[in-house]
């Protein structure tokens, strides 16, 4: 039905998670070996970060910095299927980042 306000709204948040808290990072007592291997598995993971957000942006993307990730928008899109679809377009698996549809009252 045409013109029909149905009371709700869906919102989409595209995250792309870069790292986590340190209780999540790392587990029980700490030795400067850790913190070595940790740095090196960052330095691994915020460099293919920074290559999807590369595709992410030539294909119409904007990013703003969350607490622990990158949110992600692009206009016009408003559903997981959009987003998944223009994810796969980018060279982007959607596996790659967290994709949340919440129902929203209006």
């Amino acid at each position: 039905m045409a013109g029909r306000s149905w009371g709700f709204a869906l919102s989409l948040t595209v995250c792309l998670p870069l790292y986590g808290n340190p209780g999540r990072e790392l587990e029980g007592a700490v030795r400067p070996r850790d913190l070595r291997e940790l740095g090196e598995r960052l330095l691994e993971r915020l460099r293919g970060a920074a290559e999807l957000l590369e595709a992410l942006q030539a294909d119409g993307w904007s990013a703003q910095v969350g607490e622990f990730d990158v949110m992600l928008t692009r206009p016009g899109v408003s559903t997981r299927e959009e987003a998944e679809r223009l994810l796969r377009r980018a060279a982007v698996d959607p596996e790659q980042v967290l994709i949340f549809e919440e129902v929203e009252d209006e």
